[in-house]
């Protein structure tokens, strides 16, 4: 449930800015009577990323154990591939979004008005939409709780509208960069931990050799217990790891969260000597 809550407000809150500036640009420039078309390409992607997620989980629940596994495996390492591109773009790229929706949207209402608007949006939406129900199959695989998974999620998108409109109607002054950088720090840990999972899932298929115990600590925390649940969701905790699974495991975090840290700070010395 936790990695579900922290992935949908982060994913959810950056489908909400983008369709935030879109709608706040319209009413800007006095073009209200458009912002159906904006939801209406907003729902539009959200029912197509929808029927691909529904599709994608009848499709494999079908298929033979072995091959269940082995595109259980497939999709976290795309998920976890997806993620880290996804985090360190919007790191870098974030400033210059805004910028790039109001022109697209002046693009869209002087070459084909509706079409072209309802496009624009639901472009946009899409990637998000996508991503997100590609970490969600990832992440029912890994927790093996369909209905917890998306009662995190569902919960995670609540906040993520809550604090979409705090910002572009209640004014709500939220500082991003530092929210960014907190959500995806903890991310990148669920990424680790999907990692982990995608050698174990690799291994229940036979396609690599993953035996043998790094350590057992199933006497101290067990995976089953409260806290060993939450932090498996978390940060991908297990009690008691294969060697292959605790190498991919800190292979992947610790480089990873060192240049996503170390990339912040260059990004924000940037921008004070911009200012300045």
């Amino acid at each position: 449930m936790v990695p579900a809550f922290v992935l949908m407000i982060r994913e959810g809150l950056e489908a909400a800015l983008i369709v935030g500036i879109v709608a706040a640009y319209l009413a800007k420039i006095g073009r209200r009577d458009a912002l159906p078309l904006v939801w209406a390409g907003v729902l539009a992607a959200v029912g197509l990323a929808a029927v691909v997620g529904v599709g994608v989980v009848l499709v494999v629940g079908e298929m033979p154990e072995s091959v269940q596994e082995t595109l259980e495996g497939l999709a976290a390492v795309f998920a976890v591939c997806v993620l880290t591109w996804m985090l360190f773009w919007m790191r870098r790229q974030g400033r210059a979004m805004k910028g790039e929706l109001e022109r697209g949207v002046d693009f869209a209402l002087s070459h084909g008005g509706t079409v072209a608007l309802v496009g624009l949006a639901f472009v946009s939406v899409t990637r998000e939409a996508l991503e997100t129900v590609l970490f969600f199959v990832s992440l029912v695989s890994a927790e093996g709780d369909v209905a917890a998974t998306l009662i995190g999620g569902l919960l995670g998108l609540a906040v993520a509208v809550a604090l979409g409109v705090a910002i572009f109607v209640g004014g709500a002054r939220i500082d991003l960069r530092r929210f960014f950088t907190t959500t995806g720090a903890l991310l990148i840990f669920v990424a680790a931990g999907l990692v982990a999972f995608a050698i174990s899932a690799f291994g229940e298929a036979g396609v690599i050799a993953n035996t043998g115990t790094a350590f057992d600590l199933g006497g101290v925390l067990s995976d089953e217990s409260p806290i060993g649940a939450v932090l498996n969701g978390l940060v991908g905790y297990r009690s008691a790891p294969t060697p292959l699974e605790l190498a991919g495991y800190l292979l992947y975090l610790v480089p990873v969260l060192i240049l996503f840290l170390a990339d912040g700070k260059v990004t924000l010395r940037r921008r004070v000597a911009a200012g300045a």
